[in-house]
């Protein structure tokens, strides 16, 4: 997955209404440019689940959480369990943020292909 990809990808999504010949023949290239971008989309979503998976099976429960469980502080033991979680969920956010925003940035992408698919359909049936 390359933002390098993503945008040339994205230059070919474009339409020019000059003949239909033309025109189906971009609408072609229009679809093939979906179904990448709908590939790379599904490469970041084995990304973002596994940032999620490894996330989760961080063990919250420390060596020093342990031993104030055992000294009979538990109140501080449930502290630091708990300010352990939220670092963790933290990262988790942080490390996800930029495949997330790939993502959207896919999605308008896909979403403008179908909107000048659709123009093309118009324009094609006006012909």
């Amino acid at each position: 997955m390359d933002i390098q990809e993503i945008q040339e990808i994205s230059s070919r999504i474009t339409l020019f209404l000059d003949n239909p010949r033309s025109v189906k023949l971009q609408v072609k290239q229009i679809n093939l440019a979906q179904k990448q971008l709908r590939v790379i989309k599904k490469e970041i979503n084995v990304v973002i689940r596994s940032i999620n998976q490894n996330a989760s099976q961080s063990h919250p429960d420390s060596i020093i959480s342990v031993g104030l469980d055992i000294f009979g502080k538990r109140k501080w033991a449930g502290t630091l369990r708990s300010e352990t979680r939220k670092q963790i969920e933290r990262e988790k956010i942080d490390t996800r943020q930029p495949y997330l925003e790939i993502k959207d940035s896919i999605d308008r992408l896909i979403l403008e292909g179908d909107r000048l698919k659709l123009i093309a359909e118009e324009y094609i049936l006006k012909s």
